[in-house]
């Protein structure tokens, strides 16, 4: 495994690592994300962690142990007609030693300099940050990064969900190029899209009719732990709903095991559908919960919550949103206006 000093500063030093390493996972392992709003602990990173596309991990160690990571995924992503480079930032954390201390803060600049040093072509780099967690919001926003967008979080649940025969799981080459082709359309005019996490472990399902795709999503299983909730409501949801059967079913702070859906297609006039898929995928794996993330002017979305019932969960997480940052390398302002007014693409994968 090739690591690559980038920088040291007295007991601080920055390195670039190709892949990640096991002191790297373990330091990820023991943090809880978020900061004025949800707190909460990702069990299942060891797992997702391996799955990430292309990744270069950025470590901030003091002395021989690492106190903050950024891990930066390479692809390429479309606005429109156009296809760009891109870096996208996953796991930008610190150890509770540095935090409050200034060195996120200082590191910060020179770790996403590192990173932008050698690009030759249009590049854009993009970070999702949650609503309350400020002081990662000014962090990357000293970077030079700046808010370009909103990406909703929204949940689907039902107490008791239905198994549907007619859900098809893609497993074949051309049903796959089937569901790009159509979901290339779909989010034909949105920015930031890109499809990397489609079809792992087979976890794409379609409902047809006639022959025909009308609905179809990936679901990736999550396992979170919920710390804290933001506000007053958070505080009753973290205490009351535990303790309230049938309700601790769709929401269990001690173990929140839900459904993470992507690559949402839906038909239009067929969202009913589309509710019908999400209801047999939970029933397949014996889940309550759902989430899904959208740009908060994506179309899809909106179809979405105008046509089908959500279910309760969505109340208790509707308001988490997630700030969208950017820089752009070499792209003129044409380009980057461009790029602002159109709606935003999520992957589900790059949340959990």
């Amino acid at each position: 495994m090739e690591k690559k000093l980038l920088l040291q500063e007295g007991h601080y030093s920055i390195w670039r690592h190709d892949r990640i390493p096991t002191d790297a996972l373990s330091f990820l392992d023991s943090i809880a994300w978020g900061n004025d709003g949800a707190v909460y602990e990702h069990k299942n990173t060891e797992e997702h962690i391996h799955l990430l596309f292309q990744p270069t991990l950025i470590a901030i160690h003091e002395d021989d142990k690492i106190q903050g990571t950024a891990v930066f995924c390479n692809t390429l992503v479309t606005a429109g007609q156009s296809l760009y480079n891109c870096y996208y930032i996953r796991y930008f954390a610190s150890s509770k030693e540095i935090r409050g201390k200034g060195v996120m803060k200082k590191y910060a600049v020179k770790v996403m300099e590192a990173v932008r040093h050698g690009e030759m072509e249009k590049t854009i780099f993009f970070a999702c940050i949650e609503k309350g967690n400020r002081a990662s919001y000014k962090t990357v926003e000293n970077a030079s990064y700046e808010n370009i967008g909103v990406i909703k979080t929204n949940g689907f649940s039902r107490f008791f969900p239905k198994a549907n025969k007619h859900i098809e799981q893609v497993n074949s080459e051309e049903v796959k190029t089937e569901v790009l082709q159509l979901l290339a359309t779909q989010y034909g005019d949105h920015a930031l899209v890109q499809f990397n996490s489609l079809f792992m472990r087979d976890n794409y399902y379609v409902i047809r009719e006639k022959g025909e795709v009308i609905a179809g999503c990936q679901f990736h299983r999550v396992h979170w732990v919920i710390n804290k909730m933001a506000g007053l409501m958070g505080k009753v949801i973290m205490t009351i709903v535990p303790r309230i059967p049938l309700l601790n079913r769709l929401f269990n702070p001690r173990r929140f095991e839900f459904l993470a859906f992507e690559g949402i297609y839906s038909k239009p006039g067929y969202e009913n559908q589309l509710a019908t898929l999400f209801e047999g995928l939970l029933a397949k794996e014996k889940l309550k919960s759902a989430m899904f993330w959208m740009g908060q002017s994506c179309p899809t979305r909106k179809r979405i919550l105008a046509n089908i019932k959500t279910g309760l969960i969505h109340a208790f997480i509707k308001e988490s949103d997630v700030f969208i940052l950017a820089s752009f390398h070499k792209l003129d302002e044409s380009e980057i206006s461009d790029l602002k007014l159109r709606p935003l693409f999520a992957s589900a994968f790059d949340y959990i």
